[in-house]
């Protein structure tokens, strides 16, 4: 039986978005897709704001980076 689950690889640990269920051991192969960037561009990173701009701005350093959104077929 064939299985396929989405994960995540970091600092050498591979992460599962979720656990397979009914499998305990098995051999698995690993598949490294192209690695997109998750970063804000440089264009908004450099923008300063608008003298009138609300208190947005304060929290640049909070928000987190742009997701890459993934379709399932």
């Amino acid at each position: 039986m064939l299985k396929t689950i989405q994960g995540t690889y970091k600092d050498g640990q591979i992460q599962l978005t979720e656990i397979p269920k009914g499998i305990h051991e098995s051999i698995v192969f690993v598949t490294f897709l192209e690695n997109k960037t998750r970063n804000w561009s440089s264009l908004i990173l450099q923008h300063q704001g608008f003298a009138d701009s609300i208190d947005f701005e304060s929290y640049r350093d909070e928000l987190l980076p742009p997701s890459e959104v993934i379709f399932s077929v």
